[in-house]
């Protein structure tokens, strides 16, 4: 673990980074522009990182929040990770908390199609960010 210093500079000056760029905070929209689910996946993987680092291991959703809570940047995060209305975050972890996979979409109401086709966003442990959204949506119904 000597080489622990060095990763967790760069995923806290990760972490930094992210803060101002990202607008200011969204509660209660009904739709958020993509950068905002962008860059709180960024946020969310940076801290990712760092967890590994001082715990050789992923973390859960509750115990990344929770890290993020207690170094102060849940605060800088586009948008309320804790309770991300409309939308959902869910972070799954492999049994070996070697792998993670995070999903942040908008719940969807089967009797309400224009929640169908709104704008996801996930990521895992490669790091790559995909946005997207339901089969058959077009970038109209967005």
């Amino acid at each position: 673990m000597k080489r622990a210093p060095l990763p967790l500079s760069c995923g806290l000056l990760g972490i930094l980074l992210v803060g101002p760029a990202t607008p200011s905070k969204v509660n209660g929209q009904s739709e958020l522009p993509a950068e905002i689910l962008v860059n709180s996946l960024r946020l969310l993987n940076t801290a990712e990182v760092v967890y590994l680092t001082e715990n050789s291991r992923f973390a859960t959703r509750e115990e990344l929040l929770t890290s993020l809570r207690k170094k102060g940047f849940s605060k800088r995060a586009a948008m309320d990770l804790d309770n991300p209305k409309p939308y959902e975050l869910s972070i799954t972890t492999s049994p070996d908390g070697m792998h993670y996979q995070i999903t942040l979409k908008r719940k969807s109401d089967m009797n309400d199609k224009s929640t169908w086709c709104k704008t996801a966003a996930f990521s895992d442990d490669g790091g790559v960010i995909f946005l997207g959204s339901a089969i058959g949506c077009d970038a109209s119904n967005k």
